[in-house]
């Protein structure tokens, strides 16, 4: 303690040294950093003691540790609460809220289990008595057993205290999640009430129009039928011709036959019409529609540079507010077909205008009026799509990187994983040498 000769020799085993004791005329004790040393001629008869204090160290050093591991814990809660907190800015907010909560649910069990066993522990170790000779007592009282004990109970009672805060504070914020996806669940209600409204009326209104076509339908092709049949026998006919005579004076002898030609004339057009009408219904059948979820973070204005590409064939812009998200949904064709297939498939854009995030896009691409060789699979669809989004530089990895909010055995795991490469990547590179 007074910088001597062997300080430095001290140091390598038992660290700075703290304190010396004489426990007795030739017996010295030593406190450091790392350790204690108890010299002199009689230092084996204590060793009983030292074993016991060695106990005590080893738990008081283990519920240091737990300590920190519960701050760290804590740490991990209040980030949590604040993930819950901004949960509407977020689309995939939710998801990693129910994973943090599981895991934090996990470590709390696990350490609740520890407490019992440490609580355990410190039952079964006994208090060596106080030896009888001057220089055992003289160590029992450097060492302070006797308190030890007591001290390591009343912080584990205060670990089993903090470690009950947490696990309800951990309730609480499974009480937040709910709410969270209670309010998701009531605005995903609502916008599937007014989608439902709206169908309904569009499918009083197409049945309307269903039986209003199907009657034009006949009609128009009894009106083009007489029509056609005015134009034979009218003004200019070929009636008068004479290879025609016979078949007009035979239908003006027979009663009633200029009336079956025009049903007949009628009844070929309507099938004409109804042949095309399918040929048509059967090219709009074949519509694929295929949506794709991204809730990425973007940068909006280079959104907004790709639709102003697509401005001339913009449809519809629709917008509605949820008090945190203005979410915006823009419907284009694509204005060029032969970068498509030889069709214009329709694409619908779902985005956060509010916090830059893309939701949904939709594409509706009809394979049947596209090239036979050039039209486009499901799977190429989602690429081409990709691609153009690739081209305007569209996702903000910067803003949806979240390793700052993980948990920290995450970031424990995610640290021996890049230690264990750079170790490969190393040892890789002595074996080229």
């Amino acid at each position: 303690m007074d910088k001597g000769e062997y300080e430095n020799e001290l140091k390598q085993v038992i660290g700075d040294t703290k304190a010396a004791y004489d426990i007795s005329e030739h017996d010295t004790l030593i406190f450091g950093a790392y350790g204690l040393l108890v010299a002199g001629p009689n230092s084996r008869h204590h060793e009983p003691l030292l074993c016991a204090y060695l106990q005590f160290i080893t738990i008081d050093i283990f519920v240091q540790n737990y300590f920190a591991r519960m701050w760290i814990l804590n740490g991990d809660m209040q980030m949590t609460e604040k993930i819950i907190d901004n949960a509407a800015e977020e689309p995939t907010a939710l998801e990693r809220i129910r994973y943090r909560i599981c895991r934090l649910a996990k470590d709390i069990i696990q350490l609740e289990e520890i407490l019992g066993f440490l609580l355990e522990a410190l039952d079964v170790i006994e208090i060596p008595p106080e030896p009888p000779e001057q220089a055992g007592r003289s160590l029992y009282e450097r060492l302070e057993i006797s308190g030890m004990r007591a001290q390591l109970l009343r912080r584990t009672n205060d670990l089993k205290k903090n470690i009950g805060g947490s696990s309800r504070y951990l309730e609480v914020l499974r009480e937040q999640t709910h709410v969270v996806s209670e309010k998701k669940m009531f605005f995903l209600n609502e916008a599937l009430e007014l989608n439902t409204k709206k169908l309904i009326e569009l499918d009083e209104s197409s049945q309307k129009t269903s039986h209003s076509m199907v009657i034009l339908h006949f009609v128009f092709a009894g009106m083009l039928a007489f029509d056609i049949l005015d134009r034979i026998t009218g003004e200019w006919t070929v009636v008068n011709t004479s290879w025609m005579q016979d078949l007009a004076q035979m239908i003006k002898e027979v009663t009633a036959m200029w009336f079956f030609v025009s049903l007949v004339a009628w009844a070929v057009v309507a099938y004409v019409l109804s042949a095309w009408f399918e040929r048509m219904n059967n090219r709009a059948g074949g519509l694929m529609s295929v949506r794709i979820k991204y809730h990425t973070k973007i940068f909006r204005a280079r959104l907004e540079e790709l639709i102003a590409t697509k401005q001339p064939r913009v449809h519809a812009e629709e917008r509605y507010s949820t008090g945190e998200n203005e979410i915006c949904r823009i419907t284009y064709i694509e204005p060029e077909k032969d970068d498509w297939g030889g069709t214009r498939p329709r694409i619908v854009i779902e985005y956060d205008d509010t916090n830059s995030y893309l939701l949904f896009v939709t594409i509706q691409y009809n394979p049947r009026q596209a090239k036979r060789d050039l039209a486009f699979t499901s799977k190429e669809l989602r690429k081409k799509l990709t691609q153009e989004f690739d081209q305007f530089n569209l996702w903000d990895d910067v803003g949806e990187d979240h390793s700052h909010q993980d948990l920290a055995t995450d970031k424990r795991a995610r640290l021996n994983e890049r230690l264990l490469a750079e170790a490969e990547d190393d040892a890789d590179e002595m074996g080229d040498e």
